[in-house]
């Protein structure tokens, strides 16, 4: 079995001025402090953890920042295991967190389908018009030798020194932290036997006593926006957070919220699954600054991201958190309809247009029932609204011509006749409507010349009225022409008394057919209730 090695970051703060709020300490896993009453060490009392972690390439980049209940103490320590050689570990103090934001994928996907549902119901209506230094740290490390301990690296920044270092035995560890001020017993943290004794490494940080500086820096930077974290990078096979040094506090209960770039599947305990949460998110914009720029590798559009929450009795944290970088089947599917709405719509349109043809086609249209593509076609021009579906109805055939009247079609396709209608009445029928539309639209800047005048009324309406004057005038132009075209010359009427007596329209020149008035509201009303059906059904599975 592959070996890993572990790294526990210790970080020992003795001023309440070093974080966003007094009692604040950065990292993760088991706290421990000083009790200045009692002259020993005690667990110090998280009241949250928030974690932020970016893995790529088989690199694991994880900010830590831990909030503290208010305690007065001279020291503090953080202990954190991370499966990774002390070798190849780079780390750093950072002043700025992480900024997440962005809608959860269930929510916006069903968002987006909502308005894919009022698009579609409205195809039934005319249309109206950061820089940050870290530390790589090498083996030519400095000699603790009588307390089993190895020094790997060392690091002082912002009033607060890091080492890094290796422990052979438990004893070695218990001897540092009690040569750096902590009065502790051997054997007195149990947590750590789960670690110790094979080949783990730990770092250690403390408040630099000779810099007079420090606690005057670390009080001006109390505040939100300063917000300082520990920056942790490591090589790992799988995205790993340490959950078992947290179970120390017993029964109360700490909140952890890890937040992943990307999307994730952490492999959650039993114990802990029906106190865990798991949601993913899409962030469509995200300003990192250069701040925190390092840890997202410069993704600033559609971000994607995991967001856990564990809410369990510390007690039953039990085992470490082991997190695949695989995402979710289901996420793949709800990012497209949150990234990709308008192809959504579309697809919608298309499949629901098409099977509502067919099924209200095959409900009125006895003679099509079994021209299944021609139903469908007819409905796909539902697709340019309910105009289109029923300029196209109009010309369709639904019964069988007769001799008498392909004749008659034949001699007027010659003189030209059947296509120059049949663009008329498309253009009369779009265009009607819409110039009432346009009177309508006027009706305001029309009352407002009778109250106020003219000039008044071309004073507010800006560039309004020299829009709607050109427009006005070219749809009163193309309903002139349609009107003009559509004329039948005088020696060619008895052509078309000959077709109506036959039953055919003079505008389709299709067989008459009631059952198209029919088709047209039970088409739109299946559309309805069927892109009701099939976006609640989506709505279930997202």
């Amino acid at each position: 079995m592959k070996k890993f090695v572990l790294s526990v970051i210790f970080l020992i703060i003795l001023s309440a001025g070093f974080a966003l709020r007094e009692g604040a300490v950065f990292a993760d896993g088991v706290a421990l402090y000083i009790d200045p009453y009692s002259d020993r060490w005690d667990y110090l009392a998280e009241n949250n953890q928030q974690v932020f972690i970016n893995y790529e390439n088989d690199l694991q980049k994880m900010i830590i920042s831990v909030g503290f209940d208010k305690v007065q103490n001279k020291g503090r320590v953080w202990i954190l295991p991370i499966p990774c050689e002390p070798e190849r570990v780079g780390f750093d103090i950072i002043d700025a967190l992480p900024k997440f934001g962005g809608e959860e994928i269930s929510k916006a996907a069903k968002s987006n389908l909502w308005n894919a549902r009022e698009v579609l119901k409205h195809m039934q209506i005319y249309p109206f018009l950061s820089e940050i230094r870290f530390t790589l740290l090498s083996t030519a490390g400095a000699g603790a030798g009588e307390y089993d301990v190895t020094v790997y690296g060392h690091i002082e920044k912002e009033g607060v020194v890091s080492e890094v270092l290796t422990a052979r035995t438990a004893d070695g560890l218990y001897n540092y932290l009690r040569n750096k001020g902590l009065k502790i017993e051997n054997n007195s943290i149990p947590v750590l036997n789960h670690y110790i004794g094979k080949e783990y490494s730990f770092v250690a940080s403390w408040m630099n006593l000779n810099n007079e500086a420090a606690p005057k820096e670390a009080e001006k930077k109390k505040s939100p926006g300063n917000q300082k974290g520990i920056y942790v990078m490591f090589p790992a096979k799988e995205i790993y957070f340490p959950l078992l040094p947290t179970s120390v506090y017993g029964n109360k209960i700490i909140p952890i919220t890890i937040r992943l770039i990307g999307h994730v599947s952490p492999k959650i305990s039993k114990d802990i699954k029906s106190y865990t949460k798991v949601e993913y998110y899409i962030d469509s914009y995200t300003d990192f600054g250069k701040s925190t720029e390092y840890f997202y590798n410069g993704q600033k559009k559609n971000v994607k991201y995991t967001k856990i929450e564990i809410n369990a009795p510390s007690t039953m944290l039990t085992d470490d958190l082991w997190i695949s970088a695989h995402s979710p089947i289901k996420t793949y599917y709800i990012s497209f309809i949150v990234l990709h709405d308008g192809a959504i719509i579309i697809f919608l349109l298309i499949l629901i247009s098409i099977i509502t043809g067919i099924l209200a086609g095959w409900l009125v249209f006895k003679n099509l029932r079994n021209e299944t593509v021609k139903l469908g076609l007819i409905g796909l021009s539902n697709c340019v609204s309910i105009v289109g579906l029923i300029i196209t109805v109009f010309f369709i055939g639904t019964k069988k011509r007769t001799q008498d009247a392909n004749l008659l079609l034949t001699e007027l396709r010659k003189k030209g006749y059947i296509w120059k209608r049949k663009l008329a009445y498309a253009v009369l029928f779009v265009t009607i409507p819409l110039l009432f539309c346009i009177v309508i639209i006027a009706i305001p800047f029309i009352i407002t010349v009778i109250t106020d005048g003219l000039h008044d009324a071309l004073y507010y309406s800006g560039p309004f009225v020299p829009i709607y004057l050109a427009f006005l005038l070219s749809v009163i132009l193309v309903m002139i022409a349609g009107f003009i075209i559509k004329r039948i010359r005088l020696k060619d009427k008895e052509l078309f008394d000959k077709l109506k007596d036959l039953g055919y329209s003079s505008w389709s020149f299709q067989p008459k057919d009631t059952m198209k008035s029919v088709f047209i509201p039970v088409y739109s009303i299946s559309f309805l209730v069927i892109s009701w059906v099939i976006i609640e059904l989506i709505m279930l599975t997202v």
